[in-house]
């Protein structure tokens, strides 16, 4: 006799046959997977665009020279260290710069003894720490003993290094100021 527990036919308990079950939904239609793979998408989406931004928009704020540059500084604050300054000097630069629109920046100078120095060139150069195609570089212009000025334009707002070169025969010191301009 046959075992009726075992049919071939529907169950006795769902009246269906388990080979007509709708077929399993695809991994690949679930809200959270398509969620996450969005989400890995996006982040590979932003990271491609940070490096094509980092490499189209490079500003070069690296020199030729950069070696002799670095000797350069070196060699000048090795000299400042070992020997005191001959002159004493002020920059007076304008408190309210705007980017633009002209100022007038001034260097005084005077020796040990206190009297104006003649220097053979005084120059006052700019510096953009974001840019270093925005550099740029004025004579300074005497306008009377030991007193030079410089009409200087700054062409973007923000920080900006300046140095004020002041050379006479073989030796040159240099006076560093940071200022920020304003927007125009």
């Amino acid at each position: 006799m046959a075992n009726p527990s075992i049919t071939a036919g529907p169950t006795a308990s769902s009246g269906r046959d388990p080979r007509d079950a709708p077929p399993r939904q695809s991994g690949w239609k679930n809200p959270w997977v398509i969620g996450w793979i969005g989400l890995i998408v996006v982040v590979l989406g932003v990271n491609i665009t940070m490096v094509v931004l980092a490499i189209v928009t490079n500003p070069g704020l690296v020199r030729d020279d950069y070696y002799e540059g670095g000797r350069k500084v070196e060699r000048t604050i090795e000299s400042r260290l070992a020997a005191e300054s001959k002159w004493t000097a002020r920059i007076d630069t304008p408190e309210d710069i705007r980017a633009e629109a002209p100022a007038r920046v001034h260097f005084a100078a005077v020796d040990k003894a206190g009297q104006p120095i003649r220097p053979d060139t005084v120059t006052y150069y700019v510096y953009r720490p974001s840019d270093a195609g925005r550099d740029f570089s004025l004579p300074m212009t005497a306008v009377g003993p030991g007193l030079f000025e410089a009409d200087v334009t700054f062409p973007l707002p923000g920080v900006w290094d300046t140095l004020v070169s002041v050379r006479l025969g073989d030796e040159e010191e240099t006076y560093p100021q940071r200022i920020g301009v304003a927007r125009p």
